[in-house]
């Protein structure tokens, strides 16, 4: 089953509880993301992750940009 599926990168400082950073990242496929994020079907796509340094570094190298290394940042993916 394909998914079509919008993801974003949001990110919270450290200490805090509220998203101080969202993009969104209209390139970026499920199928694209799957290495990256260790999943085994698309439906592991829908919901958010914690992204750790590798899979940052990974998705801005996939997507061509630069995000904040100073917050605690989220995968978050939604229909």
């Amino acid at each position: 089953m394909k998914y079509e599926l919008k993801f974003e990168i949001y990110g919270i400082p450290p200490d805090g509880d509220e998203a101080v950073f969202e993009m969104e990242l209209p390139t970026l496929t499920t199928e694209c993301l799957m290495p990256v994020m260790g999943w085994q079907s698309e439906a592991e796509a829908v919901s958010s992750y914690f992204l750790t340094p590798e899979q940052t570094d990974a998705i801005e190298h996939l997507a061509a940009i630069t995000l904040p290394k100073d917050l605690d940042l989220f995968l978050s993916c939604h229909g």
